[in-house]
């Protein structure tokens, strides 16, 4: 009797080890023949009929490929030049979800493009230009108001309203965009070079366009509307800017969920320190 050389086992003449080594030895060797031997004819024409079926078929993924790349660029030139519609209405979809479930949208806003979020950021600057405007003011003019200076019931004093109105608005979106590059750009400052976290920037910044919806809400009422008093005005615009700071935290929170309360409360309020201070020197050097 004879032993096998793998496991040791007693083997009868003739038989052959069924172990884990012997098996795989036995098939690498006849693979290994199989490989030495001449191929027929049938296998050979096999082969390549499977060689140009591959081919064919990877000939036909790459025309796909192209024309769905020339489709992509036809599409974009198609909307160059203008703002994509998509984009309005992906912005309207998160403002009603943030009306109804506010910190779950900020918790989770899903994917947002470049475009949609300067779409919240210009709104928001546009009906906060109006807001100073009108508190600045004292002209915290409704509708009717509004449109009997267009009618010239005030005569040029009227449209002098009116064109101060249109300046507000178109200035407030222009700043509207600096103080939200500012506002979200010593956060993620804060973000980078104190926590350490390399988030990209504007997957960073699309959770704070949600943090001026609350003022935005308030100051949109009030222009169109007219029925506060300077005051009372006033005093909702600085309710509006407490819930803005309340957003900012919980913002600030989902992000940093790692760091403690007590680390992510203090970064915000030096955040804001920092903010206040850079936003006055701008209005007092203006002033001047």
């Amino acid at each position: 009797m004879r032993e096998c050389i793998y496991c040791g086992r007693q083997l009868e003449k003739g038989e052959q080890c069924t172990c884990a080594m012997s098996v795989a030895k036995r098939r690498e060797r006849e693979e290994k023949e199989k490989a030495e031997r001449p191929k027929s004819k049938a296998e050979v024409r096999s082969e390549q009929r499977e060689q140009k079926k591959k081919e064919r078929e990877r000939a036909k993924s790459d025309r796909i490929r192209e024309k769905a790349a020339r489709e992509n660029a036809r599409r974009a030139n198609s909307y160059s030049g203008r703002v994509n519609k998509g984009a309005f209405s992906n912005v309207w979809r998160l403002f009603k979800s943030f009306i109804k479930s506010p910190i779950e949208t900020i918790m989770n806003p899903g994917e947002m493009s470049i475009t949609e979020i300067m779409i919240f950021v210009i709104l928001e600057g546009f009906i906060a230009g109006l807001c100073a405007y009108s508190v600045v003011t004292g002209a915290s003019r409704g509708s009717l108001r509004l449109l009997g200076n267009l009618l010239g019931f005030h005569g040029m004093n009227g449209y002098n309203y009116v064109v101060g109105w249109i300046i507000s608005a178109f200035s407030g979106a222009v700043g509207g965009i600096v103080t939200f590059l500012l506002y979200t750009g010593i956060f993620y400052f804060i973000n980078k070079w104190i926590f350490k976290q390399f988030t990209p920037y504007w997957e960073f910044s699309k959770r704070f366009v949600f943090a001026a919806i609350p003022f935005t809400i308030i100051g949109a009422i009030g222009v169109l509307l007219g029925l506060f008093s300077q005051t009372t005005f006033a005093v909702m615009l600085i309710c509006g800017g407490a819930g803005m700071v309340i957003l900012t935290y919980e913002i600030l929170r989902s992000m940093w969920y790692s760091k403690s309360a007590s680390k992510t409360m203090y970064a915000m309020m030096a955040g804001l320190l920092i903010f206040m201070l850079i936003a006055l020197y701008i209005v007092r050097i203006s002033a001047i």
